[in-house]
This record gives C-alpha cells, sequence and structure tokens, in this order.
C-alpha cells in the first residue's frame, strides 16, 4: 500500500525527542517548549506564538480569546474541516457560509467583501491546502468595519504573501504540526499574534484558566499543552524547514509535470513571483470528461492498485447536524463540486519518487 502520507522523521529529529525525554520535564510550561514558541516567534517575525496540543485546540481557544459569543455575526467557508467552526457552533454564534474560490479553492474573497459590513464580528479564513490567500485588501477593510481577522493557517504552515508569512496577516493566525503536515511533532499546534491581551488570554485557557493562584480558576478552560517531546520535535524540524517546503514542492512539481496533459484533471493554481505555495498536500479535481468522480476513484485506486488518497472536505452546510445550529448561506456550487470530484495524492515528506511515479503511472493507465 503506497500511504497518502508518510512523515518523515531524521536521526537528528530522535535524538532531539530523546534529549527532551532525558530532561524529566516532559509536560507543563517548560524550557523545551518556550524555547520552540521563540523559535516560531523569530521565523513568523510576530510577538507572540503559543504552543498547544492541536490544530484544533488552537482554533478553538483563539475563538474564546477573540471573545465571540451567541448571535455575533461570523463569515467562513463552507468548504473547510469542521475543526474550523466547531467553537463557534459551541459559542452559538451566527455563521454565514461562503462559497469556495474555483481557483485557489479556499475562501472566496470577492464574496467575502460583499458580505463584510458593520454587523460582522469575525471573518475566518481557511487557507486549504497549502495555497496561500492574500489577505491584504480583506485586513484593509476589517478594519474599517471593525471585524476581527482569525485565519486558519492549519495546513499551509511555510507558505507565504510577499515573504510575509501566511497565518499573520490578520488579528490571530492557528496552524496545526499534526502527523501529515509539513512540520510535525506528531501532535501540536501554535496560537500567533500581536495582540499581548490576546496572547495572554490564550496562555491562561491552554492552562485550564487559572489565575495567577493555582487551582482557582478565572473560567473554563482547556487542558491544551503542548508536551516537551512533541515541542522539541516541532524545534528540530522548523531548523530545516525551507527544505521541508523545498522537497514538498518537489513532489507537488513532480505531479504536476507527470499529470501536465491528463485529460481528467485540473490541478491546483500555479505560483507566481508574490507568494509561495507549501503545497501541503496535492490535490485534484476531477473535471466532467473523467468517467469517475472522487469517492469511485478513491474506491478504485485502494482496492485495485493500493494507492491510499483523501477526498476533499465534506463542506459545512452538507453535513447533517449543521441544520441544529445559526447558519445561514446561498449558493455554494463551488463547494459541492470540490466535495464530489476532489481528492489528494500521497505526498508526504516520507513517500519516495517511486511511490509519486507509480501514482503518476496508475492514473495515465485509468484513461
Amino acid at each position: 500500500m503506497i500511504p497518502v502520507n508518510r512523515p518523515l522523521i531524521t536521526d537528528e529529529d530522535i535524538q532531539a525527542v530523546t534529549a527532551a525525554m532525558g530532561k524529566g520535564s516532559i509536560s507543563g510550561d517548560t524550557d523545551i517548549v518556550r524555547d520552540c514558541e521563540q523559535v516560531l516567534e523569530d521565523i513568523l517575525e510576530v510577538e507572540h506564538a503559543i504552543l498547544v496540543n492541536s490544530g484544533t485546540s488552537a482554533i478553538d481557544i483563539a475563538v474564546e480569546s477573540l471573545e465571540i459569543g451567541p448571535g455575533q455575526e461570523c463569515l467562513v467557508p463552507s468548504f473547510t474541516i469542521m475543526s474550523s467552526v466547531n467553537q463557534l457552533l459551541r459559542n452559538n454564534a451566527k455563521i454565514r457560509l461562503v462559497d469556495a474560490d474555483p481557483v485557489t479553492w479556499s475562501m472566496d474573497l470577492e464574496q467575502t467583501h460583499d458580505l463584510l459590513d458593520s454587523r460582522t464580528k469575525l471573518v475566518l479564513p481557511v487557507h486549504i491546502y497549502g495555497y496561500p490567500l492574500d489577505l491584504t485588501s480583506l485586513v484593509r477593510r476589517s478594519r474599517e468595519t471593525g471585524t476581527k481577522i482569525l485565519e486558519d493557517a492549519a495546513e499551509s504552515f511555510g507558505s507565504k504573501i510577499r515573504d510575509r508569512a501566511i497565518g499573520t496577516f490578520g488579528d490571530v493566525g492557528i496552524y496545526s504540526f499534526y502527523a501529515n503536515k509539513v512540520v510535525t511533532g506528531g501532535e501540536g499546534g501554535a496560537i500567533v499574534t500581536r495582540d499581548s491581551k490576546v496572547a495572554t488570554t490564550a496562555r491562561r485557557l491552554r492552562n485550564l484558566n487559572f489565575s495567577s493562584v493555582r487551582f482557582v480558576h478565572q473560567g473554563i478552560g482547556w487542558n491544551a499543552r503542548l508536551n516537551s517531546m512533541s515541542a522539541a520535535l516541532i524545534k528540530s524540524q522548523l531548523g530545516r524547514l525551507d527544505k521541508l517546503i523545498g522537497n514538498k514542492r518537489n513532489i507537488g512539481e513532480r505531479y504536476k509535470e507527470g499529470l501536465k496533459d491528463h485529460p481528467w484533471f485540473i490541478h491546483p493554481a500555479n505560483s507566481n513571483g508574490s507568494f509561495l505555495n507549501s503545497f501541503w498536500v496535492y490535490g485534484i479535481v476531477l473535471n466532467s470528461d473523467s468517467k469517475y468522480d472522487a469517492a469511485q476513484m478513491q474506491e478504485l485506486l485502494e482496492r485495485k492498485y493500493q494507492i491510499q488518497t483523501r477526498r476533499f472536505f465534506c463542506p459545512i452546510h452538507l453535513q447533517p447536524f449543521i441544520k441544529n445550529y445559526d447558519v445561514s448561506y446561498s449558493n455554494l456550487q463551488v463547494s459541492e463540486w470540490l466535495w464530489n470530484r476532489g481528492f489528494y495524492l500521497p505526498s508526504g515528506l516520507g513517500n519516495t519518487a517511486d511511490e509519486i511515479d507509480r501514482v503518476i503511472e496508475i492514473l495515465w493507465k485509468l484513461v
């Protein structure tokens, strides 16, 4: 079986984790966690980086730190993983869903601009599959309306717009360091911000919302601390971030070149001189000439050819339980098209060139 993702863990990574274990201080607010946060702050050029135990915890705590509550209007893409909006739903926010852009597959910025007004408390753009959205005009517009921007960059660590890191354009950004990400801690996430008040709140919330007196709490919080072993692994991989992104981009270019004239596929949008796509995964969309949809293609590749793939996200408006919440939307055809026709190929840093070539060979064989 060719896995959809195989992580790449080096001897240097193993030594870093082993050294962390040897120190004995393996959980809590340790020196190793703080050192990793400092490295993130330096790389991303932000004042505050707060490590947590997952990207999901990061976005939950970020929503809480921004004080998004009942009835407050939030613009959110429908084409994203549920983790992006769970805390908004728990807090009974009013969610207006925005369709995906047919080229970038991320939030349609033109539609977002049209919907954004003084009633909008939060915009939550998601940078899908490593492709960076240019949020410059959205940030400018949000300042006019008093709207907060929370960037979900869980899939796009290392992507840039004009040499500025994705996740640092809005008021708050979040990242994931799950096993299939460009930089991994096995598990892990981060909240980044330039707002010291938000940072202080986020640090408190990740640690059960303790006050200055231990076991006295200021409210409900999370046990979302990151352990030292994961922090050591993340820090080790951050030391070769440029190489990791270069390897990811090589995988993307190998697929793009190998499948260049394939009659069934719509490929990810090309990079240009102003932005850097980290190619977290290599996604493709089946066009109308394909004799398969995404579900059929996934089943065929795994059953007959032992190739794992993953379908694109099922849109939020199609989730069976979403009718129980204050969620409104109109035309979300692009999101539904991506769900029905999109999937991504084996593209982990540990996947070999031979495996990628095998996938390309089989995709041509199916024509």
